[in-house]
């Protein structure tokens, strides 16, 4: 099953009709073409979101947090990396 990318209109307008209370969600999602805990995701991303624009990031992008944790992360693995580099040269030239 291939893939479909919604853009952020569409994600919007769904979210607004789930809200409408006309028809139930199962149904709406159906009628939209797309998964049911789709339209649940969502709802939820634009009611976590504190600005509209935050809530559907869109194109896979991460967010900035993101971003800068997953830097973090990073330069804390290449500190151990190093450590343990210096660490088995230590161990090698200590046992000889």
């Amino acid at each position: 099953m291939a893939r479909t990318k919604h853009n952020r209109a569409f994600k919007e307008q769904a979210v607004k009709l789930s809200y409408s209370g006309t028809k139930p969600v199962s149904e709406l999602a159906a009628d939209l073409g797309i998964a049911t805990n789709m339209l649940y995701r969502w709802r939820r991303e634009s009611s976590d979101a504190s600005d509209v624009k935050q809530a559907f990031p869109g194109q896979g992008r991460p967010r900035d947090e993101e971003i800068v944790r997953l830097q973090k992360a990073l330069k804390q693995a290449e500190l151990e990396r190093d450590i343990l580099k210096k660490a088995a040269v230590y161990f090698a030239t200590q046992s000889k």
